[in-house]
């Protein structure tokens, strides 16, 4: 099923299969789809200056537009994922995110 987070469609079942043990999806319902930096590190329990270290590097997949930060939910549970991928071979699956100057 997709959801519109404004003109965009959300799919939810990427959303659900990028999540596969179910641990965060309900956590990040009240949560817009494009997470600002404040918002990752209110959900992850570090620092916005942190997640944007990890934008920078590119550890995080995220857009920049200007100055300004923006990482969809798809983005940080790939980011939450990343260790078990690397370890189960797939994480090569990844889309890479595309950064907006």
């Amino acid at each position: 099923m997709k959801e519109t987070y404004g003109e965009m469609e959300i799919d939810e079942a990427r959303l659900a299969a990028a999540d596969p043990d179910g641990l965060y999806l309900f956590m990040l319902e009240d949560y817009p789809y494009m997470m600002t930096p404040d918002h990752v590190a209110a959900f992850t329990g570090t620092t916005s200056q942190e997640i944007r270290k990890l934008l920078g590097r590119g550890e995080m997949q995220g857009c920049r537009i200007g100055i300004r930060w923006l990482v969809p939910k798809l983005g940080l549970l790939n980011y939450l994922y990343k260790d078990r991928r690397e370890k189960e071979g797939d994480a090569n699956e990844e889309a890479p995110l595309r950064q907006a100057l």
